[in-house]
């Protein structure tokens, strides 16, 4: 992009174009991935009604999926932005500073979850960690930077590395103005998800009874506990992260109630009452289906089940799974790209 040349400098950029009223999400989003250029100020078009986002020429793709995942449409563009201040991305840091093929594999996009940066890095450019670890860091602006895996074992936890800064994998990350409490090392927690989780709450009326499986660190419940007079109950078999949802709790002023709940969602049966639940939640994407029955019998008749279940490029797969009565599809959506050819789908059911 070359170097500011002053206040009114400007330079012409591709970028997205999306509604005004998603605007703001959009560009948290895009932000948290590493998809926004940063020195460029964003675009209101037709009377305000439409916004228009800077992001990096070759990345355009990628921030139109990730936008067009969580629901939002988008449209590509390019236009003339103003410029800020100077804005590089992280790889432009290390062109000198590590080998070209190093560059040619970096991920362009990453995770900011608080004041942390995930990364999934190939194990090639692990040696050079720590100085790719302080270029995310210098661009995100967060205090430390972490190497992560994929989820594994019966908590989801992320294997972590730490590349670069201080202190420890605990943080509060913000999304809607809900504050979560959140240890990296203990628990899991998606970012990616916190469109979902205040659409899912933008749903639930005053006075509803949810029930959140395998919450984590019930963000879900969170989320509807702020905005709503509601009830959530959120059961994890994880003792950290219920401990973490309890401390969330306390950040924040919420207008329902949380009830967090250590247990098996297997053995949940003996806790709590059958069909007395407005809504159910299953966010466990790689078996959530196997769940279905179970949810079905908290939920009651004209109440709905919303669970995230993993899936191909054709979804009709997980339409056979759920079957038909007492269900009825209301909505399948492609929530998240999980993995090539792999997607995160939101389904929801309603009991009839």
């Amino acid at each position: 992009m070359g170097f500011l040349r002053g206040s009114s400098a400007s330079e012409e950029l591709s970028c997205v174009e999306v509604d005004s009223l998603v605007a703001e999400e959009a560009i948290r989003v895009l932000r948290s991935r590493g998809l926004l250029i940063r020195s460029a100020r964003v675009l209101k078009v037709e009377g305000g009604r439409r916004v228009r986002i800077p992001v990096p020429e070759d990345l355009v793709d990628v921030a139109v999926s990730a936008l067009s995942a969580l629901g939002v449409e988008v449209e590509r563009c390019r236009d003339r932005f103003k410029l800020g201040s100077r804005g590089v991305r992280y790889v432009d840091l290390l062109r000198g500073r590590v080998p070209e093929g190093v560059l040619a594999v970096l991920p362009r996009s990453y995770q900011v979850v608080g004041d942390l940066v995930l990364v999934h890095l190939p194990e090639e450019v692990l040696p050079y960690g720590e100085v790719i670890g302080e270029a995310l860091a210098r661009v995100a602006r967060v205090r430390a930077v972490y190497a992560v895996s994929l989820t594994e074992g019966e908590f989801r936890i992320r294997r972590i590395s730490k590349l670069w800064g201080e202190g420890g994998a605990e943080t509060v990350h913000t999304e809607y103005g809900v504050r979560i409490y959140v240890d990296l090392s203990r628990s899991y927690f998606n970012p990616t998800l916190s469109y979902e989780h205040w659409r899912l709450s933008e749903e639930v009326r005053d006075g509803e009874r949810v029930l959140d499986l395998f919450s984590g660190v019930g963000a879900f419940s969170l989320h509807i506990a702020f905005k709503r007079y509601a009830t959530c109950v959120a059961v994890d078999s994880n003792p950290h992260a219920i401990a973490a949802l309890v401390r969330s709790t306390t950040l924040n002023k919420l207008k329902g109630r949380v009830v967090p709940v250590v247990s098996r969602v297997e053995d949940v049966g003996e806790l709590l009452p059958r069909e007395s639940f407005s809504r159910v939640i299953v966010d466990l994407p790689h078996k959530s289906l196997e769940y279905l029955e179970l949810a079905a019998d908290f939920v009651e008749r004209g109440g709905y089940i919303h669970l995230y279940a993993l899936g191909s490029e054709d979804p009709t797969e997980i339409v056979s799974r759920i079957g038909g009565a007492p269900y009825r599809l209301v909505e399948l959506r492609r929530v998240l790209d999980y993995s090539p050819r792999r997607y995160v789908y939101g389904v929801k059911l309603l009991k009839e």
